[in-house]
């Protein structure tokens, strides 16, 4: 039995005529009457009662009809979501993100990505950039919004910006009369820092900063939360360092200050694996151009 067959059947079922079925086909009577015998042989049933002047279904042929519809409605929705998956339309999107990530491009890309393609599942996983680029490599996300650098082999990598630091101090801190600090004038301060598995170049390089201004820093807390950190300075327990589009996080009893002559920036990107070509990952690709 083809497809072919149910719809030629569904087509007289719903004319009870075989000539005015055969022109909604665009075939001939003779042909459509053959495939509808064709069809009766191979089911071992009748289908319709014919007379000279009248068509009409038999109970068997009723029950197939209903059926037959459903099977044909099943198999048009199936092509169509077939096409539209290989369009981007509709399936998974898994996205890997840093906090940092939320506060910056991130909601605004979902949003539009959302409302351009509401069927597609977007799934968001929070993790830090090592754990990112590990989750791309073994497929277990789609892409990533994470930190470079990065060991990127095997990966794609779209740059989206890259901000300063400024340091957040608590109120009454001596370095407040200052309009902008140098790495120096942090000399003797206790820091909070991010933890180096969440990010080894950012760690090692403010580490390396602050020996070659003449100091080795006193680490007094490593959390992975900017949120967190900037509470552990309201408490008093040391200083830290944020992105500058952070500092809307800041209460009114902490102050943010700028950092002369630091060059370590947050650099921020989408990382995705070279082989991943799925295209519901396309599609969200081209929408960031």
């Amino acid at each position: 039995m083809e497809f072919r067959q149910l719809r030629y059947f569904v087509t007289v079922a719903q004319e009870l005529h075989f000539g005015k079925a055969a022109e909604r086909l665009q075939i001939t009577q003779p042909a459509l009457s053959k495939q509808i015998r064709i069809l009766e042989t191979e089911l071992g049933i009748e289908l319709f009662i014919r007379t000279k002047r009248t068509v009409k279904l038999t109970k068997a042929g009723e029950v197939f009809s209903a059926q037959a519809q459903q099977l044909l409605q099943q198999a048009s929705e199936a092509i169509q979501l077939a096409k539209r998956t290989a369009l981007g339309q509709v399936g998974r999107l898994t996205i890997g993100f840093t906090a940092t990530a939320t506060y910056t491009v991130l909601p605004e890309l979902i949003r539009r990505f959302r409302v351009r393609y509401p069927q597609v599942e977007v799934e968001m996983w929070e993790l830090c950039t090592e754990a990112q680029v590990t989750a791309i490599n073994k497929g277990e996300i789609d892409l990533g919004f994470l930190h470079p650098p990065i060991d990127f082999r095997g990966l794609e990598l779209y740059p989206i910006l890259a901000e300063e630091f400024v340091v957040v101090l608590p109120q009454q801190h001596h370095l407040l009369t200052k309009q902008s600090l140098s790495l120096k004038d942090l000399a003797g301060e206790s820091f909070i820092l991010h933890p180096r598995s969440e990010g080894s170049f950012l760690y090692d390089g403010f580490l390396k900063l602050c020996r070659q201004a003449g100091f080795q820093p006193e680490i007094v807390k490593e959390v992975g939360s900017h949120q967190a950190r900037i509470c552990f300075v309201a408490a008093g327990m040391g200083i830290t360092f944020i992105p500058v589009g952070l500092q809307e996080l800041v209460s009114k009893d902490l102050v943010c200050k700028p950092i002369e002559d630091f060059p370590l920036k947050l650099e921020f990107a989408v990382a995705w694996h070279s082989l991943n070509t799925i295209p519901v990952l396309q599609e969200f690709l081209i929408l960031m151009n």
